[in-house]
């Protein structure tokens, strides 16, 4: 018993161990992707006022910014019409992409190609004729590839004036359109440092984990061995019991009392058996042996009133669920009929219910669970199904003030109407 708990305590502080190092490391990933989506974003809009046609009104061509709201005043302050739903719509793409961080550089380059479509394509493709846009795409390379772990992020260059800069020498627009060298920084140093320790402990955490396996399983056979011999002392004495009903079930005085019994009986045979081939590790299941107790001669009476009419039951269809489950609303504007659940998990963030076979209502979850995993991204959960009525708050819990409805069309639960929510 001390050498089992032992084990089970070794096993519990690895994991413990080997927890923190893999979340630190998660966390600082994901900060670090989004921190090279902003840049890749302030590059873009820096891009973009130096495009003096569209945007005659423009100021300063740099944003001396840390922030999406320092890179949204810049955009106020220049009259960049338009580029701050750009900013928006490229904000929320990088969460999408991020959150598949088993991927992140196509996660990144999806952030590229979308904010390069955004601005220099189409209509718009004249832009690439800029002089600036040569440095706008490798300023959007080089942040990607220092996020991979080549170095700190980059920064986006100066972008040449159209006007005044277009006769300035060759050679001072050649230097304006380098990109610094990055050199690798403390940091990242200290980042490589605690990857290599992560990997050490958790290859030693599946080795400590298979060596306790191996333990656990060498132990357990002397008990399955006790355990057969259980089966079969347990087998041997139904077997008896069964075999001295069917003696009295054909005497001509015998009720139908006496084949319930039997049946019952087989059932717990069948039980036995069933436990013993599918669950060899659980306890024997005792059956506890019953006196058989001679039954008096009873008047003899017809063979249609000394059994039940019908013995058998009409089975009860299961009942149409009521209720669904949905993490996100994954076609943008309405849940995809196949991927809703009938059971609510952890990470379940809307409610449904079915107010007819093409009518249904939705509003957030009150798990606490679902909730958090809301907060912490809600431009993934929330925005495309929900009408905010306070700004989102970390720690803060969400109210439904009024349910959205849906109406099925097709595969497809279509958002009619958009839950409003309450941050309180």
């Amino acid at each position: 018993m001390i050498c089992q708990t032992t084990r089970w305590i070794l096993l519990l502080g690895v994991l413990l161990l080997n927890r923190p190092a893999f979340a630190q490391n998660d966390a600082e990933y994901r900060r670090k992707l989004d921190q090279a989506a902003f840049l890749m974003t302030k590059a873009t809009v820096e891009f973009l006022a130096t495009d003096a046609q569209t945007f005659p009104n423009v100021k300063s061509k740099q944003c001396a910014c840390d922030s999406y709201e320092g890179l949204k005043e810049f955009i106020a302050q220049n009259d960049l019409v338009g580029a701050d739903k750009l900013t928006d719509d490229a904000r929320k793409r990088a969460a999408q992409n991020i959150a598949q961080i088993n991927q992140p550089r196509t996660a990144l380059e999806g952030v590229k190609d979308y904010l390069v479509q955004k601005v220099a394509t189409g209509d718009r493709i004249t832009r690439q004729t800029l002089p600036g846009y040569p440095a706008f795409q490798s300023t959007l390379d080089g942040i990607i590839t220092s996020a991979l772990g080549a170095g700190p992020a980059v920064v986006a260059p100066p972008q040449p004036v159209a006007s005044a800069e277009e006769d300035a020498p060759a050679d001072s627009i050649e230097n304006t359109e380098k990109t610094p060298v990055t050199t690798p920084s403390p940091t990242q140093s200290n980042w490589n440092a605690m990857d290599s320790f992560a990997l050490i402990l958790s290859i030693l955490s599946l080795i400590a984990v298979a060596f306790l396996a191996y333990l656990v399983i060498k132990n357990q056979k002397p008990q399955q061995s006790a355990r057969d011999v259980q089966f079969d002392s347990q087998l041997a004495k139904l077997s008896d019991r069964i075999s001295k009903l069917e003696v009295r079930k054909n005497q001509t005085n015998e009720n139908f009392q006496l084949n319930a019994q039997l049946e019952a009986l087989e059932r717990a045979v069948r039980l036995l058996e069933q436990n013993r081939a599918e669950k060899p590790a659980a306890p024997a299941v005792k059956v506890p042996l019953e006196v058989i107790t001679p039954v008096q001669d009873a008047p003899t009476e017809p063979e249609s009133a000394a059994r039940p009419s019908n013995r058998f039951r009409t089975p009860t269809l299961p009942a149409k669920p009521t209720a669904f489950y949905a993490r996100t609303a994954d076609l943008g504007d309405g849940f995809s009929a196949g991927g809703l659940l009938t059971t609510p998990e952890r990470d379940t963030v809307f409610d449904i219910s079915l107010q007819s076979d093409t009518q249904a209502t939705y509003q957030v979850s009150e798990n606490a669970d679902a909730q958090r995993l809301a907060l912490s991204d809600p431009y993934s959960y929330l925005n495309d199904a929900c009408e905010y009525l306070t700004q989102p708050n970390p720690n803060s819990r969400i109210r439904t003030e009024q349910v959205g409805r849906l109406t099925l069309q097709g595969d497809k639960w279509k958002i009619t109407e958009k839950a409003k929510i309450r941050f309180i």
